[in-house]
């Protein structure tokens, strides 16, 4: 049975990689590694070692604790998945530095959902 741990960077590592359009042979060809490998590391049937974890990480141009969120065992289970597409929408979310900023995109997002918006007045 593979570890909690292994199972979540795992995910994190299909996830980064999908998000940027990288196929499992690309990533494999540059660590030097089959694609079955990759798969394996995805699953999390295979322990992917530390010098491999620094190669995907630049590899992916990400900081290696990316391939380790949400490795708090008691959030296990508990976190969704997210499409590439609402990865790549709350990093950018994320990088913004005004508040201001973060206050629009909420707003916008919930107006184009149709939720109703309370004043701030």
């Amino acid at each position: 049975m593979p570890d909690p741990v292994d199972i979540i960077v795992g995910r994190n590592v299909r996830q980064l990689r999908a998000l940027r359009r990288v196929s499992q042979l690309e990533l494999g060809e540059a660590l030097g590694l089959t694609f079955q490998q990759i798969q394996k590391y995805e699953k999390g049937t295979n322990r992917v070692s530390a010098s491999k974890l620094h190669q995907i990480a630049v590899f992916l141009d990400v900081e290696i604790s990316a391939l380790f969120e949400g490795t708090d065992i008691s959030q296990f289970g508990g976190r969704i998945e997210l499409s590439p597409d609402a990865y790549a929408l709350a990093l950018s979310y994320d990088r913004l530095n005004s508040t201001a900023g973060k206050e629009a995109v909420k707003t916008i997002l919930t107006l184009m959902s149709g939720e109703a918006v309370e004043s701030a007045a």
